[in-house]
């Protein structure tokens, strides 16, 4: 079970979606590019892989929802769990609004 997993629902089709998650995961990794190892792209786009120091996750994108998985690694990012989740929540808010 992911430490921290967040869905939202949308009504943008799966390319435009798809499109948000991009762009959202780009947002993430050009903020904190010494944290982000790697992000692989399914062949499809419609998930990814993304990996650093202290985090590995999944991003995925439905015809109707987007999730995100995260697994925190070591203690120093089980602590800061409830700012990671505020950050992506608002950036989901941002990029998904209800």
């Amino acid at each position: 079970m992911a430490d921290i997993s967040l869905q939202r629902k949308h009504s943008y089709g799966v390319e435009d979606a798809r499109a948000r998650v991009e762009k959202l995961v780009n947002k993430f990794k050009a903020s904190m590019p010494s944290m982000i190892e790697y992000v692989n792209w399914a062949p499809d786009g419609n998930s990814a892989e993304a990996g650093g120091k202290m985090f590995k996750g999944n991003f995925r994108v439905t015809a109707d929802t987007v999730s995100v998985d995260l697994d925190l690694i070591g203690f120093i990012a089980k602590m800061a769990k409830s700012k990671v989740q505020e950050k992506l929540e608002k950036q989901l808010g941002e990029d998904f609004p209800a």
